[in-house]
């Protein structure tokens, strides 16, 4: 009885050490609340000059950087799907005369810009560009859609919530 006790106790001990080192769990996506500040969602739809084009529906997302952190990387999540975004840096239009953040026809200009151009304080513009092929995170859960999702070289997902977005009124193409 004593030699079966033996190699029944090596593999139930072998079983176990291989259990415990199995890869990390994706780290709990957080409120990225402390690192931006959502301006301003907008999305407008160009109705195209030929009928059989399908229309196109761009969406914008302005938001203030807060952290000395720099972001790597955005992605949109929608009702539609996940996506990766463009930057650009907003400066707004010295001939505008509206408050700093009220949104009009021509409030601000963009520059493109990379993720690590971003400082503390600028404004940025994102805008999702579909059709790529990134897959969605393991921690980012279906029921987490209509956000702004981010990382940091120190910080996995981040993410902050868009709650509503202004439809701009459609562009027809002649």
């Amino acid at each position: 009885m004593k030699k079966t006790a033996l190699p029944i106790f090596a593999c139930i001990y072998l079983t176990t050490m291989s259990a415990c080192a199995q890869t990390k769990k994706t780290a709990a996506v957080q409120s990225g609340s402390s690192y931006a500040k959502l301006i301003e969602c907008t999305e407008q739809t160009t109705l195209p000059g030929r009928p059989e084009m399908e229309p196109t529906t761009t969406k914008r997302i302005v938001m203030v950087w807060k952290s000395t952190n720099k972001p790597e990387t955005f992605f949109w999540r929608g009702e539609d799907g996940w996506t990766e975004c463009t930057i650009s840096k907003v400066n707004k239009n010295k001939t505008n005369t509206k408050p700093k953040y009220q949104f009009g026809e021509n409030w601000y200009s963009t520059t493109n810009i990379s993720p690590d151009k971003i400082k503390k304080g600028d404004t940025v513009e994102l805008i999702p560009v579909y059709g790529g092929k990134t897959p969605i995170p393991e921690a980012v859960t279906p029921q987490m859609t209509n956000r702004i999702f981010f990382t940091t070289k120190s910080k996995n997902w981040l993410y902050v919530p868009v709650k509503s977005c202004i439809k701009r009124p459609d562009i027809a193409m002649p």
